[in-house]
């Protein structure tokens, strides 16, 4: 999309190092390592001794707990969260999460950020996936009790298909990789959780982690992306539903969408009245710019 002059003009303001000393000069440090608490603290106590004191300290996070990323960190005040939706560079969403310290000036810097970037900021409270992951965690949890009913990854991904959804649930999960939800079940069970993923953690077990791995929910031949259905991960699914003692029910187009979208009405209405989202329209915002939910 850009002109060859254009490209060498942007990559010319891009400079790569290793040396902490690099953010001497920067007026924002955003930090995007990978989900773990402890990597994410030393990171910052490192940017803390290297950035100058006003400079606005952010994190990435798409679940994990900003204020115990920033704990300690000397001037919590320029602290706070900036969760960009993945790709970043497609993904237009960009939730903001202060913490309790955050300064108003830096919340505004946010904003003001996501404008410049082209992208629409939805301020987000401080809880486990924040809005938007949060309610993606109970659309996980009701994809598979489906499993667990008698459904297939196909027929239950269908249904959301022809809800309007761009993809289904499965083929999401794909895409971004199960090993992502999976550190976060792990958070989950650390804080005395039991999270719900009966057929997911087998799938996690033996290394099924989606497209990047050859396999996920679906099988892929390799240089396609085309979901192939699986009769290992049919196996699987059988063992966790004997497993449990689930009962098969007839499951209709219709008995799908309401079995995933009432339980994402509801989690809504939770985050509302929490205040972790302060509007209605913040929530649909999320939804439709950061997971595709259908606009009407």
């Amino acid at each position: 999309k850009l002109t060859a002059d254009a490209a060498a003009a942007r990559l010319d303001g891009v400079q790569a190092s290793i040396d902490a000393a690099a953010l001497a000069d920067a007026d924002l440090v955003i930090e995007a390592v990978f989900e773990d608490l402890d990597v994410k603290r030393a990171v910052f106590a490192q940017a803390a001794q290297a950035a100058r004191p006003d400079a606005i300290l952010a994190t990435n996070t798409s679940y994990l707990d900003p204020e115990a990323i920033f704990a300690g960190v000397p001037g919590p005040e320029r602290c706070i969260g900036l969760h960009f939706f993945s790709p970043a560079q497609v993904m237009r969403l960009l939730e903001i999460v202060p913490i309790k310290a955050t300064a108003p000036a830096v919340l505004a810097t946010g904003f003001a950020l996501a404008r410049a970037m082209n992208k629409v900021p939805v301020r987000a409270g401080v809880c486990d996936g924040f809005i938007g992951n949060r309610i993606l965690k109970v659309v996980r949890a009701q994809a598979e009790r489906l499993l667990l009913a008698g459904a297939s990854p196909t027929k239950v991904d269908a249904a959301m298909r022809a809800f309007g959804l761009p993809m289904g649930p499965f083929e999401a999960q794909d895409l971004g990789g199960l090993d992502i939800a999976a550190f976060q079940r792990k958070a989950a069970r650390e804080r005395g959780e039991t999270p719900f993923a009966p057929v997911a953690e087998r799938l996690c077990a033996i290394k099924r982690f989606g497209q990047k791995t050859g396999g996920g929910w679906y099988g892929y031949a390799p240089g396609d992306r085309k979901p192939r259905a699986s009769v290992e991960v049919e196996h699987i699914i059988a063992a966790a539903a004997k497993e449990a003692g689930s009962k098969f029910h007839p499951l209709d187009e219709g008995t799908i969408q309401r079995a995933i979208v009432l339980p994402m009405v509801n989690e809504g209405a939770k985050i509302l009245a929490e205040r972790v989202a302060l509007r209605a329209s913040d929530v649909d915002l999320v939804k439709i710019l950061g997971y595709g939910f259908p606009r009407w």
